[in-house]
């Protein structure tokens, strides 16, 4: 088995020969990864795969539950946006990295990087009742059919609740967004006539657009990777889209597999999904809208007030969302059928015990990695 060094290495030599990176990024990325285990399994996915088989080799090897899978999943790749009704959805918001997986991959990385926040005292609730209630949200949706979250009026009873969501202060949000030394002003020369045309498809026609490249951008799995922004307009109405350069999972490189795309848009395509009107993927880049009202959970915004009824629910729709996301590629009863079929030949408690394994194997890969210099 290769170091984290040695891995990181590889991935990012390989990452290199897919797109144009930010080394600048990189080093942010770096830096980030030193902060905490629960920041270096969200950069890492890479370092997943190569885990995953090692030390989960029950799971892993159980190739009656490969799907189309989200791959990156974590207790931070959830949010809201609007759909083409402004209705506020909430559920997935990140599949960078949609791969071929066991659907247990996804649950387990949900489960261990929840563990992980826990441990840096991010959560509330008890490390054990956390992949119990996944489950619990997990097992329901799969009842139910699958179905979209939708906040306010959903139209279907969920067996949780979430609060409505609350957009950030357009003023703040723009602020932060349009930050004139993170994302400066570029000439539309500076674009690939790919990203001009996405950008052109992503407005109305003759819309004049302020052209930008993003220098800090949020997320961590994807730094390093190519942002730009097109804006419309100013003040209230105000509207602007991002692109992102896109390149094969990770787990194509580690199972060298260099035929292989981008599967986000399939994923996006099968799920159960009330989707983004503006998301669209093309090739090598995906593009999305920039509003106030797509929220993306940060751990750290959670009110304080009442946490310890809203993680549950919180868990609960993770569970649910997941489920949404396999059922594109399985039947429920058959995604139930495997779940029993986990319980009797590995335990009730496999979930649990395989997150546990692989926070305890993110912890020590995170005690491995070296201290980055100051930042400048």
């Amino acid at each position: 088995m290769r170091t984290i060094i040695e891995s990181t290495d590889a991935y990012e030599s390989w990452m290199r020969q897919q797109t144009d990176v930010s080394e600048k990024s990189l080093t942010k990325k770096h830096r980030k990864m030193a902060e905490g285990p629960f920041p270096f399994l969200r950069a890492t996915f890479y370092r997943w795969v190569e885990q995953w088989p090692e030390v989960c080799p029950q799971l892993a090897k159980r190739d009656q539950d490969v799907l189309l899978a989200v791959g990156d999943l974590h207790v931070e790749n959830f949010g809201t946006w609007l759909d083409s009704r402004e209705r506020l959805v909430w559920g997935m918001n990140d599949f960078d990295e949609a791969c071929d997986m066991p659907f247990t991959s996804d649950l387990v990385r949900l489960a261990a990087s929840a563990t992980l926040a826990a441990e840096e005292h991010h959560l509330v609730t008890k490390i054990e009742a956390i992949p119990v209630l996944l489950l619990i949200g997990y097992r329901a949706c799969l009842k139910a059919g699958g179905a979209p979250i939708l906040l306010g009026s959903s139209g279907r009873d969920l067996p949780f609740g979430l609060p409505p969501g609350a957009p950030e202060d357009p003023k703040e949000f723009w602020k932060k967004k349009l930050n004139a030394q993170d994302s400066p002003v570029i000439s539309a020369n500076e674009l690939e006539p790919e990203v001009m045309e996405m950008f052109r498809a992503g407005f109305p026609p003759g819309a004049k657009l302020e052209y930008r490249k993003q220098k800090k951008p949020g997320g961590l799995g994807s730094l390093g990777r190519r942002r730009f922004t097109a804006v419309q307009g100013d003040g209230a109405e105000r509207a602007a889209r991002e692109v992102k350069s896109l390149v094969p999972s990770a787990l194509y490189w580690f199972e060298n597999r260099p035929a292989m795309f981008s599967q986000t848009a399939s994923l996006l395509q099968r799920a159960i999904r009330d989707p983004d009107p503006y998301f669209q993927t093309h090739d090598r880049w995906m593009l999305r809208q920039l509003v106030p009202d797509a929220v993306k959970i940060e751990l750290k915004d959670l009110p304080e007030d009442g946490r310890a009824k809203l993680e549950p629910d919180l868990f609960q729709a993770m569970g649910w969302e997941t489920a949404n996301i396999h059922l594109g590629s399985r039947r429920p009863r058959d995604l139930s059928a495997a779940l029993d079929q986990l319980e009797q030949e590995v335990g009730e408690d496999w979930l649990a015990k395989a997150a546990g394994a692989m926070a305890t194997s993110t912890v020590e890969d995170h005690a491995a990695w070296p201290e980055p210099p100051q930042e400048d």
